[in-house]
């Protein structure tokens, strides 16, 4: 009986084991998700005086959409068979964090400073827990809180380097503001109402009718045939890594590790678009102050202790006891 009881025992330990090292994948996949999403930021400043909003985002959108009809050409096998509610949901997803999303995305970049926009889109991990609250009916836990509190008050260190002097309001504001809402809800209405499609089905489904749209409205707004072939070389690469890394990979990691934590924990790693916005700036040789240093530090604490690593790391024996 009793070794009956510690093989079962260990069978449990390895389940348990093999849930962290999935949930450490996904974390991972998250995080190199808002690395690709954080460059999307210097990119789309780079080139938001040579291409319209429309068009930029249209090519962007076609390039992954492209890469992911390709790649299902390829594959060859059966999917998952979508019924019609899983359908429109789908289009209304697409619509809403593809076209709603980036339209507004680079409408707000023309018109107001990358400085503003990262920081509206710092209170994106707030909005989505209020979201899933509402929506999903999920309990907003204590630590959660103090993890985006924190992870707030890091971002506008990162963002502002503490001269709030800086920041005026600008009619950009309120496209970003609109870009924030349209990504969290996008979020949780994908967990809420596509958690039983595949992944990467649900990617492909989202990008090639957020592309559609995207592209209907540039032909209708502005003159993307004519502009496209008149852009550099420059911009064209810059829209080329936003279609790849910053669309193609960022949307299909992120709708991963969705569907395996969960949109209260996961849009904890909103707060790290602004860090790596900065690093890349680093790299570029835009060096951060004291404050902005600082404010990464309470950024990546705020992760930690909202997506629960911390309470791992402090206590790492918990859920492997040894068996006796």
């Amino acid at each position: 009986m009793k070794a009956k009881y510690i093989s079962c025992l260990s069978a449990h330990q390895a389940i348990e084991l093999f849930m962290h090292i999935r949930e450490s994948w996904l974390w991972l996949m998250a995080i190199t998700c808002i690395f690709f999403w954080g460059g999307n930021f210097n990119a789309a400043e780079a080139i938001a005086g040579d291409v319209p909003a429309l068009t930029a985002a249209a090519e962007r959108f076609v390039i992954a959409a492209a890469i992911l009809l390709l790649l299902r050409l390829m594959r060859g096998r059966g999917e998952s068979i979508l019924s019609a509610n899983q359908q429109l949901w789908l289009i209304a997803l697409g619509g809403l964090g593809v076209f709603g999303f980036n339209y507004a995305f680079f409408l707000g970049l023309q018109q107001t400073s990358a400085l503003n926009g990262a920081l509206i889109m710092a209170a994106s991990p707030l909005v989505t827990n209020l979201l899933s609250v509402w929506i999903l009916g999920t309990r907003m836990r204590w630590i959660s809180v103090l993890g985006i509190l924190v992870g707030l008050a890091g971002v506008s260190l990162v963002i502002t380097g503490n001269q709030w002097q800086s920041i005026q309001v600008a009619k950009g504001d309120l496209y970003m503001l609109v870009a924030c809402l349209c990504m969290c809800s996008f979020t949780v209405l994908s967990k809420k109402h596509a958690a039983a499609v595949p992944p990467m089905q649900l990617t492909r489904w989202t990008i090639t009718v957020g592309t559609l749209m995207l592209c209907v409205a540039a032909l209708l707004v502005e003159q993307p045939l004519k502009q496209i072939p008149a852009l550099s070389l420059h911009t064209h690469l810059l829209l080329v890594y936003m279609g790849v890394f910053g669309t193609f990979v960022a949307y299909a990691f992120w709708l991963q590790a969705l569907q395996g934590i969960g949109p209260d924990r996961l849009s904890l790693c909103f707060n790290l678009v602004p860090v790596f916005t900065l690093l890349i700036s680093l790299v570029m040789g835009h060096y951060p102050n004291s404050a902005q240093m600082v404010g990464m530090m309470l950024v990546i604490t705020g992760v930690m202790l909202g997506s629960g690593l911390f309470r791992r790391l402090v206590a790492p024996g918990v859920g492997f006891q040894k068996s006796n």
